[in-house]
Parts: C-alpha cells; structure tokens; sequence
C-alpha cells in the first residue's frame, strides 16, 4: 500500500488554476524532490498535502484521508516558505515553544537535535541576532527535532553553504534508514544530484517526472 497518493489534485485561485490535476504515488522512506519556476504550483503542492488549502480531488496519507484544515493522521515536520521565529527569544526558546505544541520531547533532546548544525553552542542566543544561514538550520532543527514520520521542506537549504548543504543530506538519508519519507522543493544543484530518488518538474501547476 502506498504511503501517499494524490488523485486528480487541483487548486484554483480567482479563476486561475495554481495545481492542474496531479497524480502522484510515494511510498514509506522515498525522497521526492519537486522543481519548475517561481510561481509554478510546487509551495502549492505541500500546502494541499499538509490541508493548509482546499483543493479538489483526493490526498491520502498512511491510508487516512487529508481534509482541509484538520490535523493529519501522521506526524510531520515542516518548512513551508520563509521560517518564522520570535526574533526576541532565544534559538532554545523557539524550539521549545514549539515543542510545547506536541509536548513529546524534552530539553534535553532539543539540544541535542541542535547539535546537528552545532547550534547548541548559540542555544542562549537571541534569533534577531543570527544571520540568514543560521536561521535556516534553526528551521531544519525544529521541522526534524521530533523525528516525525514524514517532512515537506520548502527550500530547505536556503542560505546554507556547501559544508551545511552536505550536513543536510547526510540528516535525511539518516532519517530515511528510520522509515522517514521526504519531500522537497528545491532549486539547489547540491541537494538535487545527492539526495532524491525521484524528480518531479512543475510547469504552470502541472506536474511531469524527470529523468533520474
């Protein structure tokens, strides 16, 4: 049984169409990557799979239907568009604000989650003070700090440099070899030719597999 299946999945917006009838199947543990131009549909794709919007059609997700607006049956991590933090708290105190949310998680763990970027080490720093690259492994941290059982990452590795890029790759495989499936949305070289196993281009909300 598939993991994820999208049937005849569309969304229009004052009569344009952003997604155009998309059909996709991805088992348990795959690593999809999504590409194609600003305004293409694919920040659209996550936020109908995640029931951020309404759109016609079906998503299933672990054999249980999405529904606009509703909790998904599966635990998710996510980064969809810019990362959004309290600029006056702390790295450690974002984490732990949002880790309240589903209160499954200790300090403890949170810290070590942060160990993944070194970011530990600024635990106690304010986020107004971190540059671009440190605020976007902040967002990595927080969507994986809780070892959920699928990830939609939009442009996870904005901002990153090589080093942080390839920290990034070696997290998810890592997270793959745990049952964790992955989809991205990504325009970055590095990631594409080192992490997915299937590419999907969007053009016009339209949705056609690459050649891998």
């Amino acid at each position: 049984m598939s993991y994820l299946t999208l049937n005849h999945v569309s969304k229009t917006i004052k009569g344009q169409p952003v997604l155009s009838d998309i059909n996709l199947v991805v088992e348990k543990g795959e690593i999809i990557a999504f590409t194609g131009d600003n305004g293409s549909g694919k920040t659209m794709l996550l936020r109908a799979i995640l029931g951020f919007v309404k759109s016609s059609g079906e998503i299933n997700l672990a054999d249980q239907p999405v529904h606009f607006n509703e909790q998904l049956p599966v635990a998710c991590g996510t980064i969809i568009e810019s990362p959004n933090f309290i600029p006056s708290l702390t790295a450690l105190e974002n984490l732990k604000y949002l880790a309240a949310i589903n209160n499954t998680i200790s300090e403890a763990e949170i810290i070590e989650s942060m160990k993944i970027f070194a970011l530990d080490k600024k635990k106690d720093s304010k986020v107004k003070s971190f540059s671009l690259g440190m605020r976007q492994k902040l967002a990595i941290i927080q969507a994986v700090m809780e070892k959920p059982d699928l990830l939609l990452l939009d442009e996870p590795t904005n901002g990153l440099d090589a080093k942080a890029i390839q920290r990034f790759i070696s997290l998810i495989k890592e997270m793959q070899k745990q049952g964790t499936t992955t989809l991205l949305v990504s325009h970055d070289p590095l990631l594409l030719q080192n992490l997915p196993q299937k590419i999907y281009h969007l053009t016009d909300g339209q949705l056609d597999p690459c050649q891998n």
